[in-house]
């Protein structure tokens, strides 16, 4: 595993990005190209070898090419295969660290963060699993409709794909340091998250979570608002809402399919609870940011 260092005081500048979609059973050509790729896996999997490392990229994977090395696919993809991909270049010269040099950073961060509570560097490893997918998710779609708007500004989809590029970071970092910027450090509690965003879309109340982790109500609702900042239900319908906000902008399911997906059987109650989250109504949302770039075969 490695990782690329990269000083974000000025945007990450983005090339070119996209969505691969295949209908029939696809491999990635060889070749080598002179800037990154970062490629997200949706749905299926790639099979992509750079040099000698294999990589399969399944939904939720992320995983960094580098600039001059041979990289292909090694194996065939299966129908429907789908994914995001981006080519950027960073501001300065590439810093890329080892695992044990990245252990060594780690260190020094952590003094760091006691003392500062921040880091100007981005930390991007070669491979890791988007556990906050629905929010990594929207950003894409955030950015593949300005790449593909022709904004007049010209570091407007920079600095969002750096945004996308601090959230991968902050992934990295959150499972590599004890600093306050990781996830709560109470292992306890970063199991009942961990259950509470996988069972999100049923229909799990306070008591529910109270039973499971033998905890009384009170106790549970104290844990949610001194770690997250939100009651129990404030934080799945957080859940909740993210995913509907990726399906309403990635796919052209109805409003109706969408709240049953995200867990919610009254469309009309969702409708409501999406515009007093976000600010306006799903479809509002979907018109926001629908221009994507695709290209397929």
């Amino acid at each position: 595993m490695t990782y690329l260092k990269v000083n974000v005081d000025a945007p990450v500048q983005l090339i070119s990005a996209g969505e691969f979609i295949s209908e029939v059973p696809w491999k990635h050509m060889s070749r080598s190209i002179e800037n990154f790729e970062l490629i997200l896996g949706v749905r299926e999997t790639v099979y992509i070898r750079e040099e000698q490392e294999h990589f399969e990229i399944g939904e939720g994977d992320i995983v960094l090419l580098y600039p001059g090395r041979t990289h292909g696919g090694y194996q065939e993809s299966l129908p429907g295969v789908t994914f995001y991909w981006f080519h950027f270049d960073v501001p300065t010269t590439p810093n890329v660290l080892s695992n044990e040099e990245m252990k060594r950073e780690t260190r020094v961060m952590d003094a760091h963060l006691q003392r500062h509570g921040f880091v100007r560097d981005i930390y991007i490893p070669q491979c890791v699993r988007a556990g906050n997918g629905d929010r990594i998710h929207i950003i894409v779609n955030q950015i593949l409709h300005v790449a593909n708007s022709h904004y007049l500004t010209y570091h407007s989809v920079n600095y969002l794909f750096t945004s996308l590029l601090i959230e991968i970071s902050e992934l990295a970092l959150s499972r590599l340091t004890s600093s306050p910027a990781s996830p709560q450090g109470n292992v306890s509690f970063n199991k009942i998250i961990e259950w509470t965003r996988i069972h999100a879309e049923e229909p799990i109340t306070v008591t529910d979570l109270a039973r499971k982790f033998n905890y009384n109500k009170d106790y549970i609702s104290r844990l949610f608002k001194q770690n997250t900042g939100m009651r129990p239900l404030e934080f799945i319908h957080s859940i909740r809402i993210n995913k509907a906000k990726e399906l309403i902008s990635r796919t052209d399911m109805s409003i109706k399919q969408v709240a049953e997906e995200a867990g919610y059987t009254d469309e009309k109650y969702f409708m409501r609870l999406f515009k007093k989250i976000v600010n306006m109504t799903p479809s509002q949302y979907r018109n926001a940011y629908h221009k994507t770039f695709m290209n397929k075969v």
